[in-house]
């Protein structure tokens, strides 16, 4: 199975063999610590435990990006987090001080993979350009990390609790967007990926089973991989959030008027969210830490 696995990466060009040792070598005896990320695939982990088919981790621990979407918080604290507690478990929250940055670089670039407009060949043939992500890595991953640390676990010989298997709820189907912890101390393992492979459909499968409701794809109210359909439900749904989502672009037009949250280029309360536009597919996060 773990071949099989494995080889979803080989036409992306990594090092399949030292994957391959990298996941197959993380101590069994190693604490879990469970990055819940708040979405689809994080809610059948949760069934997949409380079932017993998967280990129950050490920690359960979800960071605060100080933006998250309500609808992901709601669904944490009116099913995820009862479920958990009738089986002795809880979410632990990492808060967003844990960040060392927050909307922008050192070197002033936004975290955000925002829309731009900036170089002059855009400006004359109307295309649109996207920046890098660094939100993931900076607001999730690192805030976890740094949690982690201060539990006590950490590098052999140098923490009190020492080395731990960190789980992220990247399902089989997106094997692709895979990439773990670079720290000898931390490695990533993905469940639904290696120990109980399953698929996004599944995942909904398992919630639908439990008698859950559908959870929400988690993101960031704020996120520019929001389809139209997203952005449309954020609007209608939750206004609070919608506010937030366009007061926050209004921020960063200030430092540079030519990013946007919306990709076509135009201000976020501009944009025609029409039906049939894009499609959440079209928009994909490569970072593996958000849309679980």
């Amino acid at each position: 199975m773990l071949d099989a696995q494995l080889d979803l990466f080989t036409a992306g060009g990594r090092d399949v063999a030292a994957l391959r040792e990298r996941w197959t070598t993380a101590a069994v005896d190693r604490p879990v610590i469970w990055s819940y990320g708040g979405g689809v695939q994080s809610a059948a982990i949760a069934v997949l435990v409380l079932r017993g088919e998967l280990p129950r981790p050490e920690r359960i621990v979800m960071a605060d990006t100080s933006r998250e979407a309500s609808a992901t918080w709601a669904y944490l604290e009116d099913v995820v987090q009862p479920a958990l507690a009738g089986g002795g478990l809880r979410v632990e929250v990492a808060p967003h001080e844990l960040a060392t940055k927050d909307l922008v670089s050192t070197d002033g670039r936004p975290l955000m993979p925002v829309y731009t407009r900036q170089a002059e060949d855009r400006q004359r043939s109307g295309k649109v350009g996207q920046m890098r992500n660094f939100c993931s890595g900076e607001w999730k991953r690192d805030v976890v990390r740094r949690y982690v640390r201060q539990l006590g676990y950490g590098p052999e010989g140098r923490s009190e609790l020492g080395p731990v298997v960190n789980w992220l709820g990247i399902s089989r189907d997106e094997a692709g967007r895979m990439g773990g912890d670079r720290r000898k101390w931390i490695v990533t393992r993905w469940p639904l990926v290696f120990d109980r492979p399953t698929t996004r459909a599944e995942c909904l499968e398992l919630v639908a089973e439990a008698g859950w409701p559908r959870p929400p794809k988690s993101s960031c109210w704020c996120c520019p991989y929001r389809s139209d359909a997203q952005w449309r439900e954020l609007r209608e749904a939750w206004p609070e959030d919608w506010a937030r989502a366009i007061s926050l672009e209004a921020e960063l037009r200030r430092r540079d008027s030519g990013v946007y949250l919306h990709r076509s280029g135009v201000p976020l309360g501009e944009a025609d969210l029409g039906e049939g536009c894009h499609q959440a597919e079209d928009l994909p996060c490569t970072s593996g830490q958000c849309w679980t």
